[in-house]
């Protein structure tokens, strides 16, 4: 995971990842995370990630996060697991403080990050993944027969 902008293990410095341009990439295995177990089902479960540093349509630095992968969640229709397709991309803009998060936020449709301190990437995954899952997954045809949402 080491790229401009990565500083000790896992974690990395959002402002400079922007202005070198970096990437970060890195695979979260789902069953393995705490964060996430509420809202998948037993089973095995790989998202690949990619945070890269970029700007907005404005020049303010921000970080593209991209997750693809399988999730295995429970069809809230039939009660049967499913793997469901997650394909997502976020545009999160860099703030400096609670201040600068909020204007930022009333000023933008992106996302808005405060990265006053080294980011947990993982962390950053999760909680994109949190926000892109389904509250209630179902299969997309009748129950059984596919995957999807």
């Amino acid at each position: 995971m080491k790229a401009a902008g990565a500083t000790r293990a896992g974690t990395f410095d959002a402002y400079r990842l922007a202005r070198e341009r970096g990437v970060l990439t890195g695979t979260l295995d789902v069953e393995a995370s705490e964060r996430l177990e509420d809202r998948t089902a037993p089973g095995s479960g790989t998202v690949s990630w990619r945070i890269e540093g970029t700007t907005d349509e404005l020049g303010r630095p921000a970080i593209a996060i991209d997750l693809e992968g399988a999730v295995p969640v429970t069809c809230q229709r039939c009660l049967s697991d499913f793997p469901l397709p997650v394909e997502h991309r976020t545009v999160a803009v860099l703030a400096r403080s609670e201040k600068e998060a909020d204007e930022l936020d009333a000023s933008s449709d992106h996302e808005v990050v405060i990265a006053d301190h080294p980011l947990v990437a993982v962390a950053l995954v999760e909680d994109e993944l949190l926000l892109t899952l389904p509250y209630a997954p179902m299969h997309d045809s009748d129950c059984g027969e596919g995957s999807g949402t």
